[in-house]
Order: structure tokens, then sequence, then C-alpha cells
């Protein structure tokens, strides 16, 4: 059996209290003693049990460091106090945690308690005080002192600290990236180094978004009553007069996730979030959370050597330590649909016409023209279906539909033509962003204007009643993820981007949340290549001289699967089909190459028909004169060989063809 503390005391013929001051050195003992004590352990085993003690730990005066946190329940300090506890144990310091409550008062007391215990040897602090001068008395006093994960500025001190600004930087420009405008910051109601660091991030993020900054939108809360910060949430969630919510602590964020959990908020089709401190849960929950990790390990192991360093005499001017803040991307927050305007995007479930209104159309005769910029694909034919199932429900002809062939000259000839048959309204898919605008709002003074997925340049919101289209932020999402999930587990994989260079206004906002997309969240691809088309054909020119070029690319983003189609000539032309595309839209062609497994991985894709039926309900509205519906934005789908058959059925509205059949079955 293992030898005890009392086994040594009654070998020695002395008290327990007398080994103990022994072997910690804590009290003066008499030599005589001492080798009695020191001859008792020598005769057990528990001299064993002290050599094992002994390699790590120091005994006696200044053995010890204290650790001095706000919340010792917080996971950021716990995990702190537990990575501190680890790198101190190896110099041979044991670690003594305190709890200030950030109360300043506590925090000077346990200071001063410190400073009179000859075991302690230093601290390391999260400072509830702003005053340089309350901390400097301890460092001239002798005492070694770090500050941790909050600065004093000014202050003698060492100093180890998260990117705060940083990392609320990237937070708040993750979701103004994805759309979200109105964005609920959570502080804590402290002025404290961190609270202020952090605003500034989130102001930051928000003027280079050109985004004005709503004092409004900032919540503090007081952490000391969970009552009172659950009010306060309640009170800030119910207005709603935001669309994400971007927690500026740890704590913070579990509150915010637990109030909206007790409102019946769904995350993120309500509300986005973006939480800090990345803990266990936040991988686990429903759905699992985008947050702002800070890397305690770093910090702590910084702080560690910096108060090492004192310890053993560096007299260096006092050092002020950042540690990286990494946002991790999970699927807690959405893409926002916004029209041309910044509007928010409504949804097409949200255009409902009374029987008063239906009775209304039907009296009157109105009649709609339909000015298409190409008619030869299934997304024109699938939309102009839609168009006219609803709009005959309703009593309104569609007098004409007219094909440009991507010729933005023979469009403006058309809308002349369609002009003359006086339509109440005109259904447009714009072939150009500037050669149609004037033609445009020449038509507009006697037709209502519904436009499918862009608005000419220079329109003001007033000239037309309507833009109808895909989600394009979530298109393009959608596309980005696909492409990386191609990688996974894979490092320095470089890919390229074929974009449409016409600044068509959806196309660009699906190309920029496609290549956000992989910058956020797949950090081990690589966009070595940015290329425009200009024209259909164009493409397999552009797809052949980046390949060429650049024969390390192994993917390829692509706007829309026309333009793919000729960039899969060119690769099969260089022999490149190994090369994983994405692009959108769900056609024949395209699908047979995903069902062949040849080159397209898989594709995000708009619901024409649905489209066409939204443009029709916003048309029937505008012929009310109700044209508040300014942007409705139809959400699309992703689309993979697994899953192609029953998309088939959805989006196109008919029975998949035999050929896709045989080819996933073979």
């Amino acid at each position: 059996m293992s030898a005890t503390l009392k086994d040594i005391a009654d070998q020695a013929g002395v008290s327990i209290a007398t080994v103990s001051h022994v072997i910690n050195q804590t009290r003066f003992v008499s030599p005589d003693l001492v080798q009695r004590v020191v001859a008792a352990i020598e005769n057990s085993d528990y001299r064993e049990k002290l050599q094992k003690k002994s390699k790590t730990l120091r005994i006696g005066k200044c053995s010890e460091v204290a650790f001095i946190a706000p919340h010792l329940l917080s996971p950021v300090y716990a995990q702190l106090a537990s990575s501190l506890s680890a790198r101190l144990g190896e110099a041979g310091y044991t670690l003594s945690v305190y709890e200030t409550r950030d109360d300043r008062e506590r925090e000077e007391h346990i200071l001063r308690e410190l400073a009179a215990n000859k075991r302690i040897i230093g601290a390391v602090v999260t400072p509830s005080g702003e005053s340089p001068a309350e901390y400097d008395a301890y460092v001239n006093h002798g005492m070694h002192l770090v500050l941790l994960d909050r600065v004093v500025e000014g202050a003698l001190a060492d100093c180890v600290l998260a990117e705060n600004e940083q990392a609320l930087y990237l937070g708040t420009m993750h979701l103004a990236r994805s759309g979200h405008q109105r964005i609920l910051l959570l502080l804590e109601n402290h002025r404290v180094s961190t609270t202020q660091e952090r605003l500034a991030g989130y102001r930051r993020a928000l003027a280079e978004h050109h985004v004005p900054y709503d004092e409004n939108l900032v919540l503090r809360l007081d952490l000391s009553s969970d009552l009172e910060c659950a009010k306060a949430m309640r009170k800030a969630f119910a207005a709603k007069a935001f669309t994400a919510i971007l927690a500026g602590g740890n704590r913070l964020t579990l509150a915010a996730i637990q109030e909206l959990e007790r409102m019946g908020y769904e995350c993120p089709k309500d509300i986005s979030v973006v939480g800090f401190g990345d803990e266990p849960w936040c991988e686990f929950t429903s759905p699992p959370l985008t947050t702002l990790k800070q890397d305690t390990d770093a910090m702590s192991r910084a702080a560690a050597e910096r108060l090492l360093a004192r310890i053993q005499g560096d007299a260096s001017e006092p050092q002020k330590i950042r540690i990286p803040v990494m946002l991790t991307i999970r699927k807690s927050t959405q893409m926002v649909g916004q029209g041309p305007f910044g509007e928010k995007a409504v949804s097409p479930d949200e255009i409902v016409l009374t029987k008063e209104e239906i009775a209304r159309l039907k009296r009157s005769s109105f009649k709609v023209a339909l000015s298409f910029h190409y008619t030869g694909t299934n997304w024109a034919r699938l939309h102009e279906s839609g168009i006219r199932a609803t709009l005959e429900k309703f009593g309104i002809r569609l007098v004409t539909v007219t094909d440009a062939h991507f010729d933005p000259n023979l469009q403006v000839t058309q809308l002349d033509g369609i002009r003359l048959q006086d339509p109440d309204a005109i259904i447009a898919v714009p072939s150009d962003d500037r050669v149609t605008a004037q033609k445009f709002r020449q038509v507009s003074d006697r037709a209502k204007l519904i436009f499918i997925s862009n608005v000419p340049e220079g329109f003001g919101k007033e000239e037309y009643a309507c833009c109808v289209s895909v989600n394009e932020r979530e298109n393009g999402h959608n596309a980005g993820v696909l492409l990386g999930e191609q990688f996974v587990g894979r490092s320095r994989v470089r890919v390229g981007f074929i974009n449409h260079g016409t600044p068509f206004y959806g196309t660009r906002l699906r190309d920029m949340a496609a290549e956000q997309t992989i910058v956020e969240s797949y950090p081990n691809l690589e966009i070595v290549r940015m290329d425009n088309f200009y024209s259909i054909g164009n493409a397999y020119e552009v797809a052949k001289r980046m390949l060429t070029e650049n024969p390390e690319i192994e993917g390829l983003y692509i706007s829309w699967d026309r333009p793919a189609l000729e960039s899969i000539r060119a690769l099969k032309e260089l022999g490149r089909e190994d090369v994983a595309i994405v692009t959108f839209d769900l056609d024949l062609e395209i699908a047979t190459y995903m069902a062949k497994g040849q080159m397209v991985r898989g594709l995000s894709t708009q619901h024409p028909y649905e489209q066409g039926v939204a443009a029709a309900m916003a048309t029937a509205k505008a012929l009310l004169g109700n044209v508040e519906y300014k942007y409705i934005a139809v959400p699309p789908s992703v689309v993979q060989p697994q899953n192609l058959l029953r998309a088939w059925r959805e989006i196109v509205h008919e029975r998949e063809p035999e050929t896709l059949r045989q080819l996933l079955n073979d």
C-alpha cells in the first residue's frame, strides 16, 4: 500500500503539519527534524510520489501564478484557465483561479491579497478597470503581470488579446455580403476594450459596404442578470427590425440562441445568426452555428510565455500581442435576396389575389406582351408556360411573344412593334443592359413593365412595376458550395471562374456570391483565373485560353449552362475532361453530361415555371394599380446526379427523358 503523509509523520515522530512544512518549505523547521522527515521519505515509496510531483511543480515560496477572470462559467475563460494551467505547469508553476464578476472593487481586493501572498510569483489578469495606474502599482511593487483578453492602454504590463476588431469586421462582412443590411449587434454593457474594439469592427464593415450605422441596432446587455438580459432581447427580437444577429461574446451567443428558440424563430429562415466563441455545442445545434472562434490555446500560450519571460528577468518594453480570430461558416446564415435598389426580396407566396381583384381583372380585358431575349431554351419555354397559364386564369390576354435572339437592336425594333399593339403591360427579359434601356423607358409611358432577371441600366424604381428573379445570392452560394465540396480534404486546389462580362445585375450578384463562398468557406481552393465572356459562343475561346495558360486548374465555375456547354467543347478538344464543372439551370444537354458523370458535377437551378407564375402574378397586381412588390425572388434548387430525376420532374414539370433514366441506371 502506498505511504501517506500520516505514515511519514508517524515514522519520523513529528506532526503531519511538520512534514508538510518540510516538503513545501513554507516554515522554518530545525535541521534535525528535517533530517528525520527526509529519512522517513527516503525509506518509503512516498519518495516516488514526490519525485513525480517535483518533476513539474515547484514547492513553497513563489510557486503559484494567479489567473483573475471575469466569469468562471464562461467557456472562453474556462478554456483559457485550462490551457494556462497546462502551459505554466510545464514550467513548474501551479495555477490559482479567481473570479471578479467584472467588479472592479472585487478585482482590487483580489490583487491586494495576491500581492501579499509569498507563494504568488505573478498574475494573468483579464482587467475590469480602465486606468493604467490601477495595474502599474502592482507591477512597480514587483508583481509580474500579464493582461489577457482585454487591454488597458498605457499600462506597464504585457497584453495578449484576440483580434477583436478584425473578428467583428469578418462577421459583419460575411452577413453584409450575404445581403443583410439590418444586422443587430449584441454587446455586453461594459466599456471594456474588447467591447469598444468589436463595435469598431462592426462599424468599419458597415462603412465599407455603404450601410449606414444605426445605434438602434446595437443592443447593449447586462449579463449580471439573466432575467433582465432575456427581457431586453425579447423586446428587441419581437420588433424584428433586422434580418441577422451578430453576437459580440460567447455568453451573448448562447443567450441569443435560447431566446430565439423560446420565441419560435427559425434560424436562418427567419433570422441569420453569427455567434462568438466556438464551443462544442455550436457544431451540433440545429442548424450548426456560424461562429467567430478565438484561439484560446494560442492566447494562453502567448500569455504564459510573456509571464515566464518576465519572471526570468526580461526587462523589455511591454508588448501587445494580437491573436487572429477565425470565421467558421456553417448553416446559421442565409443569403438574402435583394433587388437592384437594395429592396428586400418578396417571396412569391406573398403575392395573393382576392376574389374581388380576380373579378376586376376578368372584367377589364387587359392585354399583355412578352419580350424575350431568346426563346430557344427550356428556361424560356417554362417561363412562358407559367406566364400563359397564370394570365389565362385571370382573363388576361397574351397578345404577342417576341424573340430577340440575344440581339439588343432587334429587341428595340420588336418593342416598337409591341407598342403598336397597345398592351397594358409588358413582361420582358432585357437582352442588354444599356442598348435597350431608352426604348423600355419609352414604352413604360403606356404599359406597366415587369422585368425578369434584370432591370435596364439607369432605370429608377418608379419607372417599372416589378422585377422577378431567382434569389441570385443563394444561387451563387449553391454553386460555390458545389465546387468547394468537390475538393474537400484536398489542399491547394486551383479553380477558374468564367463569368458573364455584361454587367447584368442578377448574373453579377450570382458570380460575386459564388466567389465569396469559395473565399470564405473553402480556403483550400485558390481562384487563379477569372475571365469574362460577352456572347455565348465566346465562352469556347475563353475556356480554351484559360486552360491552356493555366493547366493546373481542376475546377470551373461557369455563369450558366449554355456557355458551360461551349466550355465543355473546348475542354474536350484540349483533352481536359478531368475538370469539374459547376454551373446553372437544368436543360437536357447539361443534364446528360451530369448523368454520364462527365465533367458536370452539379448545378444550381432556377424554377423558371414558378418564376413565370410569379411574373404573371406581379403583372396582375400592377394592372390593378398595386406596384408595391418591387422585387420577387424565387429560391433556387441544387441538382446533383443523385437527385437529378426528381429535380427534373419538379423543375421541368414533366416526366424525365428516358435517356437520363437509362444513363443513371447503367
